[in-house]
């Protein structure tokens, strides 16, 4: 499976027959008909497994049931541990460069990734909910708080705008920019938007 996904990640899904996962990979057209479906089953397979190998930091990462800034800044920053790493950048240019032709891979890409990390931070932050402002579903907070942390870092990295990996100490402060952010906002006492 490792060499079938650094195919893929390397060379994009079309760009990958399956005589050449079959070289590298070993197996047979047939093995891969009957566990697979096909190419796009096995793509699939692959993309979803290494997405949940991934998402293992984040699913094991226990912040505790202490003071919600501390927590919320140590699950920004195994996140950005996570998706600035070469493999999960790679998934993500895939993801972009494949969606339109294979809205369904992406989709899975989309799944097993991002949506498991919005699903895993709800969960934290569900019981927490009294402590936060506003009345958003907790799913609404995970993707919002999700987005202030990786959003930035994680563009300038597949556009090649940033080295990696950053220096020391930047990983901490983008999610300590990111949790005062979140729960701070970034104006005194702002009542509504609507008002």
């Amino acid at each position: 499976m490792d060499a079938a996904a650094n195919l893929f990640l390397d060379q994009g899904y079309e760009a990958v027959s399956l005589d050449t996962l079959i070289a590298k990979a070993g197996g047979s057209r047939r093995n891969i008909y009957e566990h697979f479906g096909g190419k796009q089953g096995l793509f699939v397979d692959v993309i979803t497994r290494l997405c949940n190998e991934q998402a293992a930091p984040l699913r094991q990462l226990d912040v505790g049931s202490g003071e919600i800034g501390p927590a919320l800044v140590m699950f920004g920053e195994r996140l950005l541990e996570v998706v600035l790493q070469p493999r999960t950048l790679a998934l993500q240019r895939l993801m972009i460069a494949e969606g339109q032709r294979f809205p369904e891979l992406a989709q899975a890409i989309l799944r097993s990734g991002h949506d498991t990390g919005v699903e895993i931070l709800a969960d934290w932050l569900r019981p927490r909910l009294p402590e936060l402002r506003g009345n958003l579903p907790p799913e609404k907070l995970a993707e919002q708080f999700i987005g202030l942390v990786v959003t930035g870092p994680q563009l300038r990295a597949l556009v090649g705008a940033i080295s990696l990996p950053l220096p020391a100490g930047e990983v901490s402060r983008l999610a300590h920019d990111a949790v005062s952010t979140f729960l701070h906002g970034t104006q005194p006492a702002i009542r509504s938007l609507h008002a």
